[in-house]
């Protein structure tokens, strides 16, 4: 059997990582060891098991990937642990070459029988590195910048860990005039989104919505409610229930009350909300907006929408193969069956064909 092994501490794993991934896809088995760096004890971002972890999501819809824990050992003894036949590594610049060409020595030294496969990115990942990414954190806007250069799973481990969007959200409290600085709300939410039990419905979800929102902000009647509603939306997610629209919705009335907000406000954040169950078309101008932006993920391109897809199976992944198809596909025929499956002109024209498109592709693999 020829089996790969690439090696790193992945603090946090980019798109620069996963191409070299997708690079060594050809062997019988790609083992991913995730380990320490000595001389970095101490001033990781993430937890070795947070690292394990995200490299494993990012990885899962791999067949030939498996991913393993590090100890602090040299690449070379990791790789014979694992009957490695060959070692992958990434070479970004002339510093990087350098770098590998003393780590090959040495490994030749010491396990002859072990071969490398260098693998040199594209111009628009030739500069991409954790330590990169690490350092565009904190500037204003950088949850924008960020997402370009890391898998989605890490994206949403970075929002998190970095109290991402806390200025929109900070911006929006003091517009309604909510009590205090809503910090407190502003974490319950981060906790919420944060939960590792979400693959599609958490922090990032609420990034790409509220980025939706802003291209629609100058037609939408009440922005502001829009928008609390997309915050809260799916504060409660739990695929084993089927009244968690209604359990954010209880929630964002309690904290908005708690706020002092008027009963009109609150009341047509909660209503909106429940509008995201999507089981009949909205009438209301300000509910058709919020549900169009929540089914803006159908109309995206065929890789954003099949790692959709994915995410969804994996937040499912407690039902059997056959009950999800039929349920997902349900679904899905709900959305095709209708006359159009947004409610307003601006998403309709932006992206009813590209949706129908992705919806019909995907009731084919699902009938298979």
């Amino acid at each position: 059997m020829r089996r790969a092994v690439y090696a790193g501490s992945f603090d946090p794993l980019t798109n620069g990582h996963m191409w070299v991934i997708g690079q060594s896809l050809d062997f019988d088995e790609l083992v991913i060891g995730v380990g320490t760096n000595p001389d970095k004890r101490g001033r990781y971002t993430f937890s070795k098991d947070e690292r394990v972890e995200m490299v494993k999501r990012a990885t899962k819809h791999l067949p030939n990937v498996r991913v393993e824990p590090m100890d602090v050992q040299y690449i070379n003894n990791f790789a014979s642990s694992m009957n490695g036949t060959h070692i992958v590594r990434g070479i970004r610049n002339t510093d990087d070459f350098k770098q590998e060409e003393v780590i090959r020595d040495f490994v030749s030294k010491y396990n002859p029988e072990l071969s490398f496969l260098y693998s040199m990115p594209p111009p628009e990942l030739r500069h991409t590195s954790s330590s990169f990414v690490k350092g565009l954190i904190g500037y204003n806007g950088w949850e924008d910048v960020v997402e370009g250069y890391v898998p989605r799973v890490v994206y949403n481990n970075l929002l998190v860990k970095f109290s991402g969007l806390q200025g929109r959200w900070s911006a929006l409290w003091e517009r309604i005039g909510g009590k205090g600085t809503g910090e407190e709300a502003y974490r319950e939410l981060i906790s919420l989104y944060g939960e590792t039990k979400r693959a599609y419905h958490n922090f990032v979800h609420i990034a790409h919505a509220l980025r939706e929102m802003d291209g629609a902000k100058d037609i939408i009647e009440n922005p502001d409610g829009v928008e609390m509603a997309i915050w809260y939306h799916d504060a409660i997610y739990n695929t084993n229930e089927k009244c968690s629209e209604e359990k954010s919705a209880e929630l964002a009335g309690q904290r908005l009350g708690e706020a002092g907000l008027m009963t009109p406000f609150i009341d047509g954040v909660a209503d909106m909300i429940l509008a995201t169950k999507h089981q009949t078309m909205p009438a209301k101008s300000d509910k058709k907006y919020l549900v169009d932006i929540d089914l803006s993920i159908l109309g995206k391109s065929h890789a954003e929408f099949d790692e959709y897809e994915r995410d969804i199976r994996n937040e499912y992944s407690w039902v059997s193969e056959a009950q999800f198809r039929q349920g997902r596909g349900s679904i899905l025929q709900g959305f095709l069956d209708r006359d159009s499956i947004y409610s307003t002109d601006f998403f309709r024209q932006k992206y009813e064909e590209h949706a129908r498109r992705n919806l019909e592709r995907s009731m084919a693999q699902l009938s298979r």
